[in-house]
């Protein structure tokens, strides 16, 4: 019976080959969705699934409120790790802390090689312990002795052209260090990426902040001893207040603060543990220096895309076996008055859904396969084809021929099944608007919702993204040079003298030096404004991100000084001098800032005198409010970092002559050092490089989408055509005009689509208003993007259903008469 069946499917597929074709391109660029959309969803879902006890493993966090400044972050103090290894509940912890830019040459006789690397971390011996990273040489103990160093296997192979690295040396910043371990290579989904590890110990800068409850420049790790669930989390997370309120008072008071007032004026420093299981996409407005946090809302909203784009190409398969129904009901009669069951009927129907659809994965296994390198530009992630037949997608994939056969299939075998045998002997052919059911046109009005929606969401992603990149940003960002390395000077007086030589390069225009710059980070801390003679209370303390810099930082950005001055060149007084940005001043509460005072109790007190107010500049994302930021003159040497740029303002279109000088004057200066430059206006845009590879994967899929749509609007549309091929010829007859015709076969078509244009506008608006929520600064919804993605819709579905009607408009009366 099965093989009589898949026989009658093999004909009626060969009797109609158009259909055929439309049925298994949709239904195949559906799988191939499907299937990469799952492949991306899983890799997202199995982050760190590697690590053998991953489900011991938690990251420390602090929940704070400092002021109006409140948030969730990873980033911790040093001696946190040392008290949550107090409690029995706890195995072990472990601290890491990142290098940032690091030097390391690797020396061979009197050659060597000299690569400037930002992979490097410091960390506690129990690190390799705590997440058992699979090693290929050496075991958990490598990290033990002093000036030790573990590598990743690309590293070895990088710098030693062989994993068999242990035994051999490497510097990092001039620091000798042993190799002595070698870790399997980190998958992609790592939350934790790293080519280089060094003791802890070895850094004395975290030695020095072993007091410090303020310094939170660590990320704390906690293994348990057994599973995490909610409960021993949550059991372990009530004692921990008492532990804060034990240790942190005397870190507070030695800053000059008051730990116990500031939490009874409603401020808050709580430890929370975030299981690392849920690490990656379960807090997505944590606040990390890890670069892997992602959204789980946004990968489950991918990941149902897949699924919504196979379900379109399920609607062009009933749409079209519904609307071709007519041509078979004949055959049903026959069919049952030979002594066919219902079943029998519904069982023929379904073997022809799942024999297109067996034929559409087949294909879709090869189309996968070869447009893998592309997903992998599209995603940014090196999927591979392992990661394509993994056991967790192919426990999916597998499963889509059946169930796309019973989906597409089950409704037209049921509607063509349920004709009897009487009614099926008189029906020939369907009446002229016979195709256009209530049924087939919702599926069609789904379709084109669906597909309406994800145009509106991409037009409001690519619109976000280009307000984020070309907005004014408080500076301009353009014909910036930025260099990196500036601490690999042997001192400040050469560099000063590489800043000049620069300055003098009829391409530069200006030079400045600062430990950080715009959307490269800055130090933040807490500074306390002085009340002075000021009537109304000023804030006791608060939290300011800052550069230190020197005179040509202002003019070099092109910041606006509104009130006040600049620093001064050779000014001994300007090193006690601050400059604000309105944001601070108006969370201090001065009326006149200009000649207040603030104090900063990280270093002694030290006291800075308000000596003018910039307007707000961004800092880094708009997903994020301007914070009170301040610019300290570098000879105050307020604080101590290892960040440390030149940026260089040029003259337009002077990039590669510049870049070619500078790099010159770079070797001679300090040779053993890698010239590393970028611009100011592409590390912004770097910022938003997760939304960017997010909307081009939305822009893909809806073309996908409206692909399948239009395909079978396209073939519904010629089978109406078809339908009414006797009507049209006598309306041609009687003096209908081509236009009057094609707008007649047109219409309905038109009237769908602006239906699913009114279902969709609301539902993109929620959506792309929940979507904008995440940034501090939006673009408005106006109407006009409803409007212009509306008449997209409608002159798409046009061409789809006006080409077809405009060719059937033109043909002959005659032979439309004599075909029937």
């Amino acid at each position: 019976m099965i093989l009589n069946y898949l026989k009658l499917a093999f004909r009626n597929a060969i009797r109609q080959p158009f259909y055929t074709l439309v049925n298994v391109v949709g239904l195949t660029i559906g799988m191939v969705a499907c299937w990469l959309l799952a492949t991306y969803y899983f890799h997202e879902k199995q982050y760190d699934t590697f690590l053998p006890p991953v489900n011991r493993i938690a990251a420390a966090a602090l929940d704070l409120k400092m002021g109006d400044t409140e948030g969730v972050t990873t980033n911790t103090p040093p001696p946190l790790g040392m008290r949550l290894a107090e409690y029995p509940e706890v195995e072990m912890t472990a601290r890491t802390f990142a290098l940032g830019d690091v030097l390391i040459r690797q020396s061979e006789g009197t050659e060597s090689t000299v690569f400037s690397e930002s992979n490097a971390l410091a960390v506690d011996s129990t690190f390799l312990s705590l997440f058992e990273f699979p090693m290929v040489q050496g075991d958990k103990n490598a990290l033990n002795a002093p000036l030790s160093l573990v590598l990743t296997e690309k590293m070895a192979q990088k710098y030693f052209g062989t994993t068999q690295a242990v035994g051999k040396s490497l510097s990092l910043n001039d620091r000798l260090f042993k190799v002595t371990g070698v870790v399997k290579d980190l998958p992609t989904n790592s939350s934790l990426n790293f080519g280089f590890l060094a003791p802890v110990k070895d850094f004395r800068v975290v030695e020095n902040f072993m007091w410090s409850w303020i310094w939170l420049q660590m990320d704390t790790w906690v293994k348990f001893r057994q599973p995490l669930t909610e409960t021993n989390i949550a059991a372990l997370e009530t004692k921990l207040p008492a532990m804060v309120r034990k240790h942190a008072p005397s870190a507070f008071e030695r800053v000059g603060q008051n730990f116990e007032e500031q939490i009874k004026r409603g401020d808050r420093y709580n430890v929370r543990l975030l299981p690392l299981t849920k690490l990656h996409l379960g807090y997505p407005q944590l606040s990390s220096r890890l670069t892997t946090i992602g959204d789980g809302n946004q990968v489950r909203t991918l990941a149902l895309g897949g699924l919504i784009i196979l379900l379109l190409a399920c609607v062009n398969f009933i749409n079209l076996s519904t609307a071709r129904s007519m041509k078979r009901v004949k055959e049903v009669g026959v069919r049952k008055a030979l002594g066919s069951s219902k079943g029998s009927l519904v069982g023929q129907f379904l073997v022809e859904s799942s024999l297109l659809s067996g034929v559409a994965f087949l294909l879709a296994s090869a189309v996968t396969w070869s447009v893998l390198p592309l997903f992998n530009q599209l995603t940014q992630i090196a999927f591979t084809p392992d990661d394509l037949f993994s056991m967790e997608v192919m426990r999916i994939i597998v499963a889509l021929p059946v169930i796309t056969g019973l989906v597409a299939g089950l409704y037209p075998a049921l509607y063509l099944s349920r004709f009897k045998t009487t009614d099926s002997m008189k029906k020939s052919t369907g009446s002229a608007h016979g195709g256009f059911s209530l049924v087939r046109s919702g599926l069609v009005v789904l379709q084109f919702s669906v597909a309406i929606v994800l145009m509106l969401g991409v037009t409001a992603m690519y619109r976000q993204l280009y307000f984020a990149q070309h907005s004014k940003l408080g500076m301009e960002k353009e014909n910036v040079l930025i260099i990196k390395n500036g601490r690999h000077f042997a001192n400040l007086s050469e560099r000063e003298v590489f800043r000049q030589q620069l300055k003098q390069l009829p391409e530069v225009s200006e030079a400045t030096h600062s430990t950080f710059l715009p959307s490269l980070g800055s130090f933040g801390d807490f500074y306390e404004p002085e009340q002075g003679e000021q009537a109304n209370a000023v804030a006791q303390n608060l939290p300011i991100s800052s550069f230190m810099t020197d005179e040509h930082f202002v003019p070099t950005l092109k910041l606006e000084i509104i009130a006040g001055r600049n620093f001064r060149p050779n000014s001994p007084a300007d090193s006690a001098a601050v400059i604000l940005n309105e944001t601070a001043v108006k969370a201090i509460g001065w009326k006149n800032p200009i000649g207040k005072w603030m104090r900063y109790p990280g270093n002694a007190n030290q006291r800075f005198q308000v000596i003018g107010v910039m307007r707000d500049f961004h800092l880094g994302s708009v997903r994020t409010v301007i914070d009170p930021t301040a610019l300290f003159h570098e000879s105050s040497k307020t604080y101590r970092t290892w960040g440390s740029y030149l940026a260089v303002r040029l003259q337009p279109g002077t990039e590669k002559a510049t870049i070619q000088k500078a790099t010159d004057m770079w070797k001679r200066a300090i040779p053993n050092v890698p010239f590393e430059y970028d611009f100011l206006d592409a590390s912004f845009a770097n910022l938003y490089r997760s939304e960017q590879h997010t909307a081009s994967i939305i822009m893909v899929f809806t073309g996908l989408a409206l692909f399948i749509g239009c395909l079978g609007l396209f073939a519904l549309a010629l089978f109406m055509s078809e339908q009414r091929t006797k009507e049209i010829g006598i309306r041609k007859v009687l003096g209908a005009s081509v236009l009057s015709v094609t707008a007649l076969l047109s219409k309905d078509f038109l009237k769908l689509v602006l239906i699913a244009l009114l279902i969709a506008s609301p539902i993109g608006y929620y959506l792309i208003d929940k979507w904008l929520a995440d940034f501090a600064y939006r673009i408005d919804i106006g109407w006009g993007m409803f409007v212009a993605t509306g008449a997209a819709a409608l002159l798409i579905a046009l061409l789809t259903v006006g080409y077809q009607s405009f060719k059937t408009a033109l043909t002959n009366p005659v032979k439309s008469l004599k075909a029937e």
